[in-house]
């Protein structure tokens, strides 16, 4: 809120004025500061004196272009501010269609849930609807233009969205002649492609029909005249945006510059005033643009996936604009680069345009590396129509760990999108070949190397990919980063840190801080006396009220401002049991919970748009979302993803009945198909608000209004444990950065919870300055030292300490040398490489004071002295399974134990052929087990169990009858439960058969998170390894037999087909539908590597009848099944035609027939079709549906004839 309700920023932009005109700056920081204070109430109201104060300023800042008067900067400041006003003044009541507070009007259960402490300034009636309708697209053109000219572009796009159902195409233009040329003003500066190019078309259209009904060209003496100009500069500005063409830019200047001079036709004010505006803006618009901001030598195919794809980008943030021209991050020759942007400054955008360009200029392939697996899912999503105008392909979707000799690790797509933990275990397998063709890493939220946790892993991964003799360009991204200039000098010591560094202060959205506490209704507290009895002490029960209090602040530096719940009606009570009066160590169970209190504040803000409660813990989410779902009536919206969560989890699962309200919570362990839909259903407006752990909003895009964070937070002071861990400050800014997402909100509101009465200091948490921002090497940590020590001391002891290592900082830090001893020495170079090469490059060397460094490198040397001293062939099988040593060395005599046991099965060892082939063949074309027949001999020899006893095991496979941490446990037979899970069992029908008796709630909750836990993780990860041991061992004798090598993607993704496997790694995600499908191909006798051909041929309509595909489902199998082929829409462009085989239906066509592409009727998506004459003639292939969704998107008018059976797509002359 400074930049636009700072006096000093609103003096520069009111500027000297007569006493009385104008409010003072004070005057006028303090009517906006109101304005917003009463938005959180949703009492939004502009007094008059404030709409008239914007739009002087817009007026004044327009006029004054060049002048004395008002420079650049002051003009900059008055449309911020102008701007700002404007949009508010959307949410007047005066100014809005409805009388609401919101789409339904979504109460909480009182009707005025808030009361602000001042006095609340009233407002006016609805007047004519056609007048308030003329008004509001006028209020948002003005916002529009003035966020536009202050560099707040994202801004423009969030006021489109406010205003986007006015806009007219139903209607014939006389009937809203008056505000045409002003529609097509807030469609552009929408820049919404989409919707833009089809608002324009049906507007031409009309137009056009208007020309030939009058039999003239144009209609310049016309009162269609204007607008006619105005939607001709638009159609015009929209296809320079698109493609670059220069006569278009020119062509859009002349339209006008006719309305501005009247050339156009009748006057129209209207339309005089939108083509002034956006005649001052064509040149920043043009310059902005993609087009005109990539290298000369850049191919145009980049800048069309951008402008062609979804989301659509015609022209970037200043950001953005600044990073193309300043830091050369798409030339090659840029090897090192940090990209350090606040939230909402277009940082995803930035990784994307440097992987297509690396990608265009045929630089060789792409490792996206995230830490956080929903950023990976969010990234993929945002790469897969990039990638296809560029005809690239994106990786498979594979799990962390690798399957060797099934499938490639790191797989053959152009861009692979992976976590730390896959791209370590691709190198652990074959550093060399995971590397090979690799030309670019980009590692997203680069500043998790800090996280005690799994910090170390990323903070390894870099440094050795920096020592490897040909390391790939690295680029680092992150939001939370405070010493830019240390890092840049460990990613590249020969540069000067500006040179390796790109840093931004600009953000989209604004920001409203806030905090949210339990207020006391002290005046109302009773107390009564107990009965007498022996040995109790409390003998005073007291009743408090308790109700909840918002305490806002505008500005830094400006008042605060509190609202509080009515004191006539609670939100609940507290009760203690007092020794004396005061007394609030005895509170009871029955009070009400803090957490209650804050789902309160949720369900309000829930009004104004969606809400992110961040919650400390997993059982926090869940506990909070019910709160907030008990508040609010069911959500019809969110009816589908209840549906599916009912389907998956089981009708009783606690989300289920959330999610019918409009509510759901996320976190780690709940099944990834699962946190896929929520995240979905979010971004599609399904949902009201949601519940998460912080692993949510670590660089996240999530398009909230408001972010509640509900966690302690750390403030930099030492204290004791609280038993609740504490959000660090970066984590803290991504949180805070998923309020107001850019291009949807152009305000957010960011409240932090306290537990007691709010003070002034509190505010300042929610702004880490960059000495709290410092992304230190986790070797470096309190914890870490204690374990180096603790390292040191087991030396010291113990001859084979290094193997006893376990499961620390210090075990990390051992089996990262191992791997890197073993992976440099296996780097085919003439020049010898150092062997703790890449243990100098950590981080941590370059920060740590000496004595700690050299204490790291001692342990390093004891780590290379046992590596030395292990037999080669031993030393690499304890490299790859990525486990400690010490579990790795476990897992190695496990499987020599193994696999003597199959070799002494006749069948491991008769040979396949007879005669002079024996010899030669044995063991060259091995039978594979079945996947049942491997989990069959595993249990017969206990392996479940040993591998459970592991650290890495941590707290796998537990059940307890009751939620409390004292409950007795629960013994669940893994063998039988790993049966049901591989076989497709659902998870409701599991939880019935390993927890029965138990609460149905909790049983499908345990089964979930184990499910997560022990499957999909650790027992995915562990069996797997074992199993490639086993098989080394094997291959080795020569046996005829193998296990098979993905048998631990098959407990990881919970199927038993290698035709289910194949779906789920390429990115379907529901488990149901994979499952399914891979039983019936399997029955058909279809093997993997013909699923796409038979499913293609089923198409749509067969995926529904056969499978009951959902519309979800059937977007994820549309990916599937398309072919990779050159870019249609870039041949499109280029060639002005293109064209493909398509299925036709028997209804003869004579050569050219001219046809229309349609959705067919029912649900979508469906079958596209060519039509002709209201008769169906061909069917476009599931497998280039996708291709030509692209150019149907796109906006791009074309023409359709078939001819056979080839479909020919021309572009139509004005393109």
């Amino acid at each position: 809120m400074d930049r636009t309700v700072n006096p000093e920023i609103l003096a520069i932009a009111l500027g000297v004025h007569e006493a009385g005109l104008l409010p003072s700056p004070d005057e006028l920081a303090a009517l906006i500061a109101e304005v917003e204070v009463g938005a959180i109430r949703s009492e939004a109201g502009v007094p008059d004196q404030l709409l008239g104060t914007a739009w002087y300023l817009h007026g004044v800042a327009a006029a004054l272009e060049g002048t004395d008067l008002y420079d650049p900067v002051r003009r900059r400041h008055a449309f911020a501010v102008s701007a700002h006003i404007l949009e508010l003044a959307l949410d007047d009541r005066r100014n809005r269609l409805d009388t609401t507070n919101g789409p339904e009007d979504d109460r909480t259960g009182e009707e005025d849930d808030l009361a602000e402490t001042a006095d609340a300034e009233t407002t006016g009636t609805p007047q004519d609807p056609d007048e308030v309708r003329a008004r509001r697209l006028s209020l948002a053109f003005g916002a529009q233009v003035g966020y536009r000219r202050c560099e707040q572009d994202p801004n423009a796009a969030a006021v489109f969205r406010q205003v986007d159902p006015l806009l007219v195409t139903e209607e014939s233009l006389a009937s809203h002649l008056d505000t045409l040329a002003v529609e097509a003003g807030v469609a552009f500066l929408g820049l919404q492609r989409r919707r833009l190019t089809r608002v324009v078309r049906v507007w031409r259209r009309q137009l056009g029909d208007l020309q030939r009904l009058a039999g003239v060209t144009d209609l310049r003496e016309s009162m269609y005249g204007p607008a006619q100009a105005v939607i001709e500069a638009v159609h015009n500005l929209t296809l320079f945006l698109t493609r670059a063409d220069p006569a278009a830019l020119e062509t859009a200047r002349t339209h006008l510059r006719d309305v501005v001079t009247g050339s156009a036709g009748i006057a129209d004010r209207s339309a005089r005033w939108v083509a002034a505006h956006l005649l001052e803006l064509l040149d920043d618009l043009a310059d902005g643009s993609l087009q005109r901001l990539l290298p000369p030598d850049t191919p145009p195919a980049l800048a069309q996936a951008f402008a062609l794809s979804d989301p659509p980008v015609m022209t970037l943030w200043p950001p953005q604009r600044e990073l193309l021209r300043q830091s050369r991050p798409l030339d090659p020759a840029t090897s090192r680069l940090l990209i350090s942007v606040p939230t909402s400054a277009g940082k995803t955008l930035m990784a994307q345009l440097v992987i297509c360009a690396h990608l265009a200029a045929g630089a060789g392939r792409v490792l996206y590396v995230s830490p956080l697996r929903s950023l990976g899912r969010e990234m993929r999503q945002a790469l897969r129509s990039r990638l296809r105008v560029l005809g690239r392909k994106l990786g498979d979707d594979l799990p962390d760990f690798p399957a060797p000799g099934a499938q490639a690790t790191v797989g053959d797509g152009d861009v692979e999108v992976l976590t730390p933990e896959r791209l370590m275990h691709a190198l652990r397998q074959d550093a060399n070949a995971a590397l090979e063709g690799v030309g670019l890493i980009v590692v997203d939220e680069a500043h998790h190397m800090q996280h005690t946790e799994r910090g170390f892993l990323l903070e390894g991964l870099l440094a050795f990919c920096q020592a490897h003799p040909s390391p790939p360009r690295l680029v680092l991204l992150s939001a939370a980063v405070g010493n830019h200039a240390e890092l840049a000098a460990w990613l590249d010591p020969s540069q000067p840190a500006e040179d390796v560094v790109f840093t931004s202060q600009w953000r989209g959205p604004r920001r409203l801080h806030g905090l949210l506490s339990p207020i006391k209704f002290s005046d109302q507290l009773t107390r009564t006396k107990l009965p007498p009895r022996a040995n109790r002490t409390r003998n005073t029960e007291a009743v408090l009220p308790m109700g909840l209090r918002i305490s806002v602040r505008p500005t830094s530096a400006g008042k605060t401002f509190h609202m509080a719940t009515q004191r006539d009606q609670p939100l609940g009570q507290r009760v203690y049991r007092e020794k004396f009066p005061g007394d609030t160590t005895g509170k009871q169970a029955s009070s009400v919970t803090n957490y209650a209190l804050f789902a309160f504040g949720a369900a309000h803000l829930s009004r104004t748009g969606s809400v992110l409660v961040v919650c400390t813990s997993r059982l926090a989410t869940r506990n909070t979302a019910q709160a907030i779902a008990a508040l609010l009536p069911e959500f019809p919206p969110a009816a589908p993803l209840a549906g599916f969560l009912a389907d998956t989890l089981g009708a009783d699962h606690p989300i289920v009945d959330c999610a019918r309200h409009g509510v759901a919570y996320h976190h780690a362990q709940l099944p990834a198909e699962v946190l896929h839909a929520v995240e979905d259903a979010l971004r599609s407006d399904q949902l009201k608000a949601l519940c998460c752990t912080s692993t949510l909003t670590d660089g996240v895009n999530l398009p909230v209004r408001s972010v509640i964070i509900n966690s302690e937070v750390d403030d930099g002071l030492p204290r004791t444990w609280s038993g609740q861990p504490q959000m660090g400050p970066a984590q803290l800014l991504n949180a805070v950065g998923r309020a107001g997402r850019a291009g949807r909100e152009s305000e957010g509101w960011i409240l932090l919870t306290r537990h007691r009465d709010p003070r002034s200091p509190d505010f300042s948490l929610l702004e880490p300055g960059a000495e709290r921002l410092q992304v230190l090497s986790a070797l470096g940590t309190d914890d870490a030292l204690t374990d180096l020590a603790a390292a040191e001391q087991l030396i010291a002891e113990t001859a084979d300490a290094i193997f006893k290592l376990a499961e620390n900082h210090a075990a990390n830090f051992a089996s990262y040398v191992w791997f890197t001893l073993d992976a440099l020495s296996r780097v085919p170079t003439l020049t010898a490489i150092e062997p703790m090469a890449a243990v100098e490059r950590l981080l941590a060397m370059r920060q740590l004071p000496p004595d700690l460094k050299d204490r790291w490198l001692q342990l390093a040397t004891k780590v290379a002295e046992q590596y030395e001293a292990t037999e080669p062939a031993a030393r690499r099988r304890w490299t790859t399974p990525g486990t400690s040593i010490g579990t790795a060395r476990a897992l190695d005599s496990i499987a020599e134990a193994l696999a003597q046991a199959l070799l002494r099965d006749p069948a491991a060892t008769a040979p396949a052929y007879e005669g002079i082939w024996a010899e030669v063949l044995a063991g060259v074309l091995p039978d594979e087990w079945p996947l049942q027949r491997t989990l069959d001999f595993f249990t017969q020899y206990g392996v479940y169990g040993v591998l459970l006893t592991f650290p890495e095991a941590k707290e796998a496979w537990t059940f307890t009858e009751k939620r409390t941490s004292t409950s007795a446990r629960r013994h669940v037979d893994i063998a039988a439960a790993i049966t049901g899970w591989t076989g497709g069992t659902t998870i409701p029908d599991l939880a019935d058969a390993w927890l029965p008796g138990l609460p149905r709630e909790w049983a499908l909750e345990q089964t979930v998170s184990n499910i997560s836990v022990t499957f999909e993780h650790y027992l995915a990860w562990t069996l797997g390894a074992l199993t490639n041991l086993i098989n080394t061992r094997l291959e080795q004798a020569r046996a005829e037999i193998r296990l098979p090598a993905t048998v631990g993607w098959h407990l990881r993704h919970g199927v038993d087909t290698a035709q289910a496997l194949a779906l789920l790694n390429a990115g379907v995600t529901s488990r149901r539908l994979a499952h399914q499908i891979g039983r019936s191909a399997n029955d058909r006798n279809i093997g993997a590597d013909e699923l796409r051909a038979w499913l293609t041929d089923l198409h749509i309509d067969g995926w529904r009848r056969e499978f009951s595909a959902t519309s979800y489902e059937i977007n994820d199998l549309l990916e599937y099944v398309r072919t990779r082929r050159p870019s249609m829409i870039g041949s499109l462009l280029d060639a002005r035609h293109t064209s493909l085989h398509v299925t036709t239906t028997g209804v003869a066509v004579a050569d050219g027939l001219p046809v229309q592409l349609r959705f067919s009727a029912g649900p979508q998506p469906s079958p596209l079709t060519a039509d002709a004459n209201q008769d169906t003639v061909a069917i476009i292939p599931a497998d280039t549906y996708l291709d030509v969704l692209t150019i149907i998107d796109s906006g791009i008018d074309f023409d359709a004839t078939l001819t056979d059976d080839r479909l020919t797509l021309s572009l139509r002359a004005a393109w």
